[in-house]
């Protein structure tokens, strides 16, 4: 039987960078895992005890090279911010004339942003000859050895014990395979807490967990898909079963 984890965990992360190299065995700034890269930038954004908490995957690299130039609050969803505004104005987070821009400060009271990695990870494409930190890579890092470790880690350490504000998480990607390994992750972090909903979204305890449309400039294709809401069209449900979700949370 799954059990809840009982591994130390921090507390839940303030808005600002994060102390934390648990998944690191040197003091270099990246560490190589396989054909995996993780590079030591962990943040937090936003609220400190947050109603929302609106997770990506990792850093991709344009918001992995913001960490070096530029004010902290420019880091996260950098170029795919108005996708995101889109996104949690379906959920019901934010009103239709909100923007995201304004939320991702220490100020912030309802909203807080991270990612389910909170150090930016990604894996050597062979055939590109570079690292990529986008589109299949994402369910990946659930099976693979060099990943699989620093995916389970991270969420045990930030995702275990949520602030008791919390109502709900919008976990952005919506491909089969990626949604599988967050509620398997969840499910086995929280054990007998954990319940379906339906194929895009499930519960620990009072806390709604609902995957949404990435907004990363890779995903505009599916992104348009999404919020167009066409139930002929996968994509389409999934906005639907979605929001169905979001509104149970009372969003």
């Amino acid at each position: 039987m799954d059990t809840q984890s009982t591994l130390p965990h921090a507390p839940f992360p303030a808005h600002g960078p994060i102390a934390c190299r648990k998944c690191f065995t040197n003091a270099a700034p990246e560490q190589d895992f396989g054909p995996w890269r993780a590079v030591n930038d962990p943040g937090a954004w936003g609220a400190a005890s947050p109603e929302v908490l609106v997770l990506g995957f990792s850093k991709g690299f344009t918001q992995a090279q913001a960490v070096q130039s530029g004010p902290f609050e420019a880091i996260p969803f950098k170029r795919m911010r108005p996708r995101l505004s889109e996104v949690l104005q379906v959920l019901g987070v934010l009103e239709e004339d909100q923007q995201v821009d304004t939320r991702m400060v220490a100020e912030e009271r309802t909203i807080a942003f991270g990612s389910l990695v909170r150090c930016s990870l990604s894996r050597f494409d062979a055939k590109a000859g570079k690292h990529a930190c986008t589109g299949p890579i994402m369910a990946k890092a659930f099976t693979e050895a060099g990943a699989a470790p620093i995916v389970k880690r991270c969420a045990e350490t930030y995702l275990n014990h949520l602030p008791r504000s919390v109502k709900l998480v919008v976990m952005l990607g919506t491909g089969d395979n990626y949604i599988q390994g967050c509620r398997e992750t969840v499910r086995r972090l929280h054990g007998m807490s954990f319940g379906s909903i339906n194929t895009v979204a499930y519960r620990t305890g009072e806390v709604t967990w609902v995957h949404a449309s990435h907004p990363s400039g890779i995903n505009v294709s599916h992104h348009k898909v999404w919020m167009a809401g066409d139930p002929a069209t996968k994509q389409g449900r999934k906005r639907l079963l979605a929001m169905d979700a979001a509104r149970g949370a009372g969003f």
